[in-house]
């Protein structure tokens, strides 16, 4: 397969794709993992009218993505289609995310869900452009797989480092001594450190990377918003993906969720137990070092096959830990082994570039934002699914919310904590990799490398037109 012009990635642009996946994962880990843990222990509001925030949440949450997507891909500045988007909304989004965790502690349980739902919504809309034109900028620069494979590696270990960091702080710096509503201060101000050097490090990709001009639309390519969200729904890889990657983001959201639960109320990490933090330790370890062994097992058996297979040692991770009697070393074990697995997620979005090559292909245009837009249509109710399991199991194990100091969750809660960390999200992994294995674009397959093939020869078409396009306005 021969390599047209644009196929190889710069290091140095693959250095500021992973910045800006740190700068994007440094608030929305934070977010994912102490959110939930924030409002039910700190804040004190319901388990109930935390999932309720989460299921109203939810119905914005299907309508902005596909339609920012669209926006996005219909846009044409002198800066691009993508980047105009992060320079703007990068700062709004870490305004918005510090507004989320200021909610009034001495007030009643309905302002508090209000203040969370009104939150959720502005700062979801602010994420939604900037990930959706952060994650459709990367997948625009290469159809090469290896490519693709080693940026999607870089933005990992961004994403790895802002979930290290996310994590890291507030267990450090949390006291869980002291009752729970007085680390709100210490909170918020991590809060506002992480959102400041989140929009620092985005700033980075904003005014790092350039777009490729040629795969701008013409006018007369543009397809309107209900014609392009029927055509991506029309395509069956897309719908074999999205059902997978919709499992995927359930378990990124589970374990990010409810970790924090895990580790403070089920091994009781403080600071006289710091060795109750090593399975944490473990799965970053582990994550980390995953990140070359996939791209090893990428080119040899594509990214349908290895994220088969990692996901199958995540389940086995996951069932182990919700099965253990808390024994430090073999809970640090299956921690290594999700980690490890886990890893794999980082070829998710690689599915997703050659089921856009696919489309190209068939439109002759190039819609990251259509398709992202849809699959977060789709995925990322997973957010609010978890949610509303997590307050639900909560709530039926008897959680305390007002542990004093000494005190231990009662054994229903411990239970309810390991189900939600394992064996819940082991199942929908398991329903993931049933439609996994109906996903038809197999990189070892004459077909798809044929598809690749004509891909670079459109590519190429495409920037000779823009070449001719500039030679005109020149000669005028």
């Amino acid at each position: 397969m021969n390599e047209s012009e644009y196929d190889k990635v710069p290091l140095k642009t693959k250095f500021f794709g992973s910045f800006g996946s740190l700068g994007l994962n440094i608030t929305t880990n934070l977010f994912l993992a102490w959110t939930q843990i924030y409002y039910i222990k700190i804040l004190g509001i319901d388990p109930l009218r935390w999932s309720l925030a989460f299921l109203i949440y939810m119905i914005w949450n299907a309508i902005n993505d596909p339609l920012f997507g669209h926006i996005s891909d219909r846009t044409r500045t002198k800066y691009g289609r993508r980047i105009p988007y992060l320079m703007i909304c990068s700062p709004l989004l870490s305004i918005n995310f510090i507004i989320m965790y200021f909610a009034p502690i001495e007030s009643s349980q309905w302002t508090k869900f209000t203040w969370l739902l009104i939150s959720l919504i502005t700062y979801d809309s602010f994420f939604t452009i900037v990930s959706i034109n952060f994650t459709s900028l990367l997948a625009e620069l290469s159809i090469n797989p290896q490519e693709r494979a080693k940026i999607n590696l870089f933005a990992g270990i961004g994403n790895g480092f802002g979930f290290g960091i996310a994590y890291l702080l507030p267990l450090l710096l949390i006291n869980n001594a002291v009752p729970n509503s007085q680390n709100k201060d210490m909170f918020q101000l991590i809060v506002i450190i992480l959102a400041i050097l989140g929009a620092i490090f985005l700033a980075f990709t904003a005014f790092g990377i350039k777009e490729r001009p040629e795969l701008l639309p013409e006018k007369e390519e543009r397809l309107g918003i209900f014609q392009s969200i029927k055509n991506v729904l029309a395509n069956r890889s897309f719908i074999t993906y999205s059902i997978f990657n919709f499992m995927v983001s359930y378990l990124i959201f589970s374990i990010n969720a409810n970790l924090p639960f895990y580790l403070t109320d089920v091994l009781k990490i403080s600071e006289d137990n710091i060795l109750a933090s090593i399975p944490l330790v473990s799965f970053l370890v582990f994550s980390i070092l995953g990140f070359p062994i996939i791209l090893i097992l990428n080119k040899r058996m594509g990214n349908k096959r290895t994220l088969f297979y990692s996901s199958i040692l995540t389940i086995i991770g996951l069932i182990v830990i919700t099965l253990s009697n808390d024994d430090l070393i073999l809970v640090s074990i299956s921690f290594a082994v999700v980690g490890l697995g886990f890893s794999g997620t980082l070829l998710v979005f690689t599915l997703l570039g050659d089921i856009i090559d696919q489309d190209e292909l068939k439109t002759g245009v190039r819609r990251e934002g259509a398709y992202f837009g849809t699959d977060a249509l789709i995925n990322k109710p997973a957010l609010s699914v978890s949610a509303g399991i997590s307050g639900l199991v909560l709530f039926l194990t008897n959680f305390n919310q007002n542990l004093g100091a000494g005190e231990n969750q009662p054994h229903s809660a411990i239970f309810g904590i390991k189900m939600l960390l394992g064996v819940i999200p082991a199942l929908f992994i398991i329903l993931g990799l049933i439609s996994l294995w109906y996903y038809p674009l197999d990189s070892r397959t004459k077909e798809y490398k044929e598809m690749k093939r004509k891909v670079m020869v459109l590519h190429d078409e495409k920037l000779l037109r823009l070449r001719e396009r500039l030679g005109k306005k020149t000669d005028n």
